[in-house]
C-alpha cells in the first residue's frame, strides 16, 4: 500500500504539524509495509494551484496532515483522510463577521465533506467540529499525538532559589501577559520560545520580569531548552492539543499546565493544574511545584509513565489500522448505477 501525505508549505514559526507527520511517515514505513511519500504543497497563498497539484500526487491512500484542508477538494473522496488540529478559526470570529461563514464553510464543512475519515488529535477538538459544523460524528477517529523520541529523560537539580522556567509559544492563547503578572516578584528566570509582540514585552518590562527570548530554533535548540529549564509553565487558554505537555514529562521536567481541556486530560496527574484566567491561581501553581520537592517528584514520575501510551509506535499503529480499513473498502458505484441494479433486481432481470 502506498499513502501520500500533503504539508502546507513550510512556514518560519510554524512546524509543529511538518515534524509530528514527519515522524509518522518514517514510523508508518517502519512498523508496516506501507510505502509513504510526501508532497508539500508549492504556496502559501494560491490555493487554487496547491488544490491541482495535489491532485496530482495522490496515492492509493490520500493523508491531509493539517491546515491544508482545501486540498481534499482535489482528492478522492473514498480514501482520503484529513487532520483538523483544531477550530480556532471558528472560535476566533464572531458570527456575525464573514470571516467565520468563510472559513466554515470553505476551510471546514467543504472539505470534510470531500474525506472519507477525519482524524482530529483530541476528544475536545472532536466535540467543536461536531457542535460548530454538525459534522457526523461517525466520520471522525481521535488520533493523539505522540512526543518525539528524541526527546530523553534527563534529570536535573531542582533550583529552588532561582528557576529557570520554560514557556512554549507566544500567541494570544499562550496566555504570557497573565503568567507575567503571576511572576511578579519572584526570583526567577523566564526563558520564551517564540517572538514577541510589543505589548507582551511591555507587561514583561512592567513586571520587571527576568526573560529571555528565543526565535528560530532547530529542533536540539530546543530539545536543550527543555533540557536547560526547571519547570515548563503551559497555561493556555486554548489549544487542540498541547504537544509541549508531552515533551515536558518525556524530559522530565515538572509542568504546569490549564485546568482546561484538553489539557487537563493530557496531562492527567503529571502536571500542576491552574485555572488560565486567574493570576492568582497560575501563581499558586508555581509555588508549589517551586517549594514543594515530593509534589515536584511525583509529576515527573507520573509524566515518564505516560511514554506509552503517547509514543510514536503506539499512534502510528492507529494510523496504519485506518489505512487498511479504508483500503479494505469496497469502492463507490455512482449514484445512477446504483439506481440501475436496484431497478434490475425489482425487475428480476438482476
Amino acid at each position: 500500500m502506498e499513502v501520500s501525505y500533503f504539508f502546507r508549505k513550510k512556514r518560519l514559526h510554524a512546524f509543529s504539524i511538518e515534524a509530528l507527520f514527519d515522524n509518522v511517515t518514517s514510523q508508518v514505513s517502519l512498523q508496516s509495509d506501507i510505502k509513504a511519500k510526501k508532497f508539500e504543497v508549492p504556496s502559501i497563498i494560491n490555493v487554487v494551484k496547491n488544490i491541482f497539484k495535489s491532485s496530482a500526487h495522490q496515492g492509493e491512500i490520500n493523508h491531509i496532515t493539517g491546515d491544508i484542508h482545501y486540498v481534499s477538494l482535489g482528492m478522492k473522496k473514498r480514501n482520503t483522510v484529513l487532520t483538523i488540529h483544531d477550530c480556532v478559526f471558528l472560535t476566533k470570529y464572531n458570527k456575525l463577521n464573514l470571516k467565520y461563514w468563510l472559513f466554515k464553510f470553505f476551510w471546514y464543512q467543504l472539505p470534510m465533506w470531500r474525506a472519507n475519515t477525519i482524524t482530529v488529535i483530541s476528544e475536545k477538538t472532536k466535540k467543536e467540529l461536531v457542535k460548530l459544523t454538525g459534522v457526523d460524528e461517525s466520520k471522525i477517529k481521535v488520533v493523539p499525538n505522540f512526543f518525539d523520541p528524541r526527546f530523553k529523560f534527563k534529570p536535573k537539580a531542582f533550583n529552588a532559589e532561582r528557576p529557570r522556567i520554560l514557556q512554549i509559544g507566544t500567541k494570544e492563547n499562550k496566555n504570557i501577559q497573565n503568567l507575567a503578572v503571576a511572576l511578579k516578584g519572584l526570583n526567577c528566570e523566564l526563558h520564551i520560545i517564540g517572538s514577541l509582540d510589543v505589548e507582551t514585552q511591555l507587561v514583561l518590562q512592567e513586571n520587571k520580569i527576568d526573560f529571555k527570548t528565543y526565535t528560530n530554533l532547530s529542533f536540539q535548540e530546543l530539545k536543550q531548552q527543555y533540557e536547560l529549564c526547571d519547570m515548563v509553565v503551559f497555561a493556555s487558554t486554548y489549544e487542540g492539543f498541547g504537544l509541549p505537555i508531552l515533551e515536558a514529562c518525556a524530559v522530565g521536567r515538572p509542568l504546569i499546565t490549564s485546568r482546561i481541556s484538553p489539557m487537563d486530560e493530557i496531562a492527567d496527574d503529571a502536571a500542576c493544574k491552574v485555572n488560565p484566567y486567574n493570576v492568582l491561581d497560575i501563581r499558586r501553581g508555581i509555588l508549589k511545584v517551586i517549594e514543594n520537592e515530593e509534589y515536584r517528584d511525583a509529576l515527573v514520575n507520573n509524566g515518564w509513565k505516560m511514554r506509552y501510551r503517547y509514543s510514536i509506535e503506539n499512534i502510528t499503529s492507529k494510523y496504519t489500522e485506518l489505512y487498511e480499513q479504508i483500503a479494505a473498502q469496497p469502492a463507490q458505484e455512482f449514484f445512477m448505477l446504483r439506481q440501475a441494479k436496484a431497478a434490475a433486481s425489482l425487475l428480476g432481470i438482476a
